[in-house]
């Protein structure tokens, strides 16, 4: 949802004031899976959970537009702007 426009090297969008940023009314309901297992190699027995998890995120909800709607983005934010551009057969 964030993007930053560019025009001739000018910035369109010149602050983060003016970005949509997502919130909680924009994610789906999370259902967590504990599975513990120690990692003797960390400290305290611990292992970072968050940091693999965002990795995919971006790949995964491109494909999911692309199987849903049958276009496909080759750049970030996905906007439906480009999404509605791409099926009217414009390129982005």
């Amino acid at each position: 949802m964030e993007e930053v426009i560019l025009n001739d090297g000018r910035t369109l969008t010149p602050t983060f004031a003016e970005f949509l940023i997502p919130t909680s009314l924009d994610v789906p309901e999370v259902i967590p899976i504990i599975v513990e297992d120690l990692e003797y190699q960390g400290p305290f027995q611990a292992k970072g959970v968050g940091e693999g998890a965002i990795i995919p995120t971006a790949a995964a909800i491109i494909n999911a537009i692309y199987d849903a709607v049958g276009v496909r983005i080759n750049s970030l934010p996905a906007t439906p702007d480009k999404i509605l551009a791409l099926l009217k057969g414009k390129e982005m």
